[in-house]
């Protein structure tokens, strides 16, 4: 193996995109022994987009069977981080409210829950009595009830990010910042033999995608399309604020898309706009996030009381049902395409690694059943199975 521009030239396996999916895909990879591992990322430090732009809420409270699964089993890995990454990880298992307002989401809920119990989850029915009680600081108006889930929480964007990477490294893997993918070379327009970068070109048999929003780009260097759509999503972060007592859940009003948690002493506050159109702005919208603090009012009136600190945008990884893309790219023989998580991506990054890890060594993956989550099903619609609970 020899050296180009301080990058090593060759590998078995490159990983494109150093975000929390690209780190866990590479941990797996390197803990199973694929051989040579070698992660490239455009920016100058890993998780600088998507990942260090998210709310870092991790739940299980989902529409699907799918998404439900990829979020138990990236859960119980996240339970056992410490003894099986050896990094910190700061993860408040404070769980999941999901405050339903409507006699529609009172039925979508009781059929989730369903699932839920079905799944072996311990999803709490409130009532609304209950409701208030265990969140005093909600404003009541339309709540017809909730649901609570304790291992549901939200944990720290850097240190998963971090925590792989490291680990990664420990067992083999190189990771490279500040290179930018600019080329993948095919034999015969059907079978990987290279990635072209700006720091030269690496030869290889296997190329992973985890891109997030930029994954349209780079699949169509294969000649593939992979329906992602970048779409920005905003959050606030207030000062120190003590009206709420620790530890309260994740709170999330579906109704509206609103939801808050503890974040560095104050108040992390998210809400989607559906107005937006896709793109790659990742400006902060001051109309929108003046509607984001009136709502969170709203239903919460003691953040009257809060002051905006932090203000960002970052952006989601959209596909037209809500669920990633975890599969081969196409027709092209040693591609693979893990992305598209819509929003999803941190809670999920455990399982996106390991079952990317299966696809890549053993063929198929095995831990869960991932067919769901083709890239093929785009061209069929009845094959599309949309996610509800997005927020």
């Amino acid at each position: 193996m020899f050296k180009v521009g301080g990058m090593q030239n060759s590998a078995d396996i490159v990983i494109i995109g150093g975000g929390c999916i690209g780190v866990s895909v590479a941990y797996h990879l390197a803990r199973r022994k694929a051989g040579r591992v070698l992660l490239l990322e455009k920016a100058e430090f890993l998780g600088a987009e998507s990942t260090g732009k998210c709310a870092g809420g991790i739940r299980a409270q989902f529409s699907t069977e799918i998404n439900t699964r990829l979020s138990l089993y990236s859960i119980d890995r996240f339970e056992r981080w410490q003894d099986e990454i050896g990094h910190p990880f700061q993860y408040r298992q404070w769980g999941y409210c999901f405050l339903l307002t409507s006699d529609e989401l009172v039925a979508n809920f009781r059929k989730s829950h369903a699932m839920w119990t079905r799944l072996g989850m311990n999803v709490e029915w409130l009532a609304p009595p209950q409701v208030e009680q265990r969140l005093p600081y909600v404003n009541m108006e339309g709540v017809q009830g909730a649901t609570f889930h304790s291992r549901d929480g939200f944990g720290d964007p850097n240190d998963i990010t971090q925590g792989y990477a490291k680990r990664a490294q420990e067992l083999g893997a190189v990771i490279e910042t500040g290179v930018t993918v600019t080329g993948i070379e095919l034999e015969g327009g059907r079978k990987v033999t290279a990635v072209q970068t700006s720091r030269g070109r690496v030869a290889t048999g296997s190329v992973v995608l985890c891109t997030g929003a930029w994954t349209r780009k780079l699949g169509g260097m294969c000649g593939v399309d992979v329906p992602i759509d970048p779409i920005r999503r905003q959050i606030i972060v207030t000062d120190k604020f003590d009206d709420i007592a620790d530890p309260f859940p994740m709170t999330v009003d579906l109704s509206t898309t609103l939801y808050f948690h503890r974040e560095s002493g104050g108040i992390l506050i998210g809400m989607s706009d559906h107005t937006e159109s896709a793109g790659f702005d990742d400006s902060f919208n001051e109309d929108f996030g003046e509607k984001m603090l009136l709502t969170a009012m709203q239903r919460a009136p003691v953040l009257e009381n809060a002051a905006p600190k932090h203000k960002w945008a970052g952006l989601y990884e959209v596909t037209p049902d809500h669920h990633p893309v975890i599969d081969r790219l196409g027709h092209v023989q040693g591609a693979y395409v893990c992305a598209g998580f819509s929003g999803h991506g941190l809670m999920h990054a455990p399982a996106a690694g390991a079952l990317t890890s299966e696809l890549v060594l053993d063929g198929k993956a095995g831990s869960i059943d991932i067919r769901a989550l083709e890239l093929s099903r785009f061209s069929d619609p009845a094959r599309l199975h949309d996610e509800a609970n997005v927020i």
